[in-house]
């Protein structure tokens, strides 16, 4: 099993680099238009572009490094990949956006502190001093890296990788997790962890840009940027906070729901404006992004898992039905049973997980799980439904 980080480093800011991430960006554009005017259906096929393209590139950018070339036509099939063209807007790069580096055309030494890239001027080499908190990823095996620029220095993010033992999933203690807004997280053991301070702070940041739009001056909104990257560094750090704590619980596998908020955009819509505003502004996946990476780092694993129907069955009977749930608490209508509804849910949770798990231990072949399992990979428990 492998695991990956990003290690972010700043180097000070050069013509050469600037005028790589323009003419790459542009590049990778005209790729882009030729995968829209040609309307090819395989449109990540790097072949089709390469005959298409490669030779009057070099023609119009002569100086330019071939094998930049190549990873910008990559990047570009890559953005269409899996997508129709047909219903699709012209997708075009911005000129000062991050760039992609390959084994090629990069070479990193986090021991060292030394960076070779290949620039329009030729293969150049930056020192660059390592952060203390990445020093522990100095011995790991770089895999490539991307460039991006803003007005004080260039910044470049590292991709590492190393290899770590796959987590035991023969006798595993697994934790059902179920999110919501008012209890962020509802364990399947009785935790409940309340979302009251990060609902709050977002309030107050909601009340501060209304009042910041009406004035709609220069000043105004430049501090409506400055609220708005607060925010995100507010929302972040408390993310980080809370994927920690519950990594170090005494648990080897987290099985948390896979919420796809798009798909249920038209009932969401019947809710009103206030829970419309609180549900685009709920950081859903980046919680599960920290949980997971962090629970790798100490030998655990993170499953997901779908959630339909765990918030209306009874973890007790499996009785399903609609009325069970009234707000905050469940009350099976066939057995009795009562329980907070986030955490009945996080029970069924858990009992779908336990399911997956048993399949990959038994099947191992037909069932490879993954730190992030498909939600269809798996067929649901036998549940009752309601008439």
């Amino acid at each position: 099993m492998y695991m990956r980080r990003v290690v972010k480093l700043n180097i000070p800011l050069k013509q050469e680099l600037v005028e790589t991430v323009f003419e790459y960006n542009k590049i990778c554009n005209k790729h882009l238009s030729e995968i829209t005017r040609l309307s090819i259906n395989d449109n990540y096929s790097k072949k089709k572009l390469h005959k298409n393209l490669y030779d009057k590139i070099r023609k119009e950018h002569p100086k330019f490094p071939a094998a930049l070339i190549q990873t910008a036509r990559d990047v570009a099939c890559e953005m269409f990949k899996n997508k129709d063209i047909t219903k699709l807007k012209k997708i075009k790069k911005n000129k000062n956006s991050s760039i992609r580096y390959d084994l090629r055309t990069s070479k990193c030494f986090l021991d060292s502190g030394e960076l070779q890239l290949t620039t329009t001027q030729r293969r150049k080499k930056y020192q660059f001093t390592l952060p203390k908190y990445f020093r522990k990823y100095k011995d790991w095996i770089v895999k490539g890296c991307s460039l991006g620029f803003n007005r004080k220095y260039c910044y470049v993010n590292i991709v590492v990788e190393n290899e770590v033992e796959k987590p035991d999933l023969d006798n595993p203690r697994v934790l059902g997790i179920d999110r919501g807004i008012k209890n962020i997280i509802a364990c399947s053991d009785g935790n409940l962890m309340k979302g009251s301070e990060l609902v709050a702070k977002k309030r107050n940041y909601a009340y501060l840009r209304k009042q910041l739009q009406e004035v709609g001056t220069p000043s105004a909104k430049r501090k409506l940027k400055k609220i708005r990257m607060a925010e995100r560094r507010f929302t972040s750090n408390y993310n980080h906070i809370l994927s920690k704590r519950i990594a170090e619980m005494d648990y080897d596998v987290f099985a948390i729901e896979d919420l796809d908020i798009k798909t249920n955009h038209k009932a969401n819509g019947k809710k009103g404006k206030w829970f419309n505003r609180i549900i685009n502004n709920w950081s859903r996946n980046q919680l599960v992004d920290f949980l997971t990476y962090k629970a790798e780092e100490r030998g655990k694993q993170t499953i997901k898992i779908n959630p339909h129907k765990t918030s209306q069955r009874c973890s007790k009977c499996g009785y399903i039905k609609k009325s069970n749930r009234k707000k905050g608490l469940f009350k099976c209508k066939k057995c009795g049973f009562q329980e907070n509804a986030d955490i009945n849910a996080s029970k069924n949770i858990l009992q779908l997980g336990s399911s997956v798990l048993e399949q990959a231990v038994c099947q191992p072949a037909k069932c490879n799980i993954t730190p992030f399992a498909d939600s269809n990979s798996y067929k649901p428990l036998p549940l009752r439904r309601g008439s």
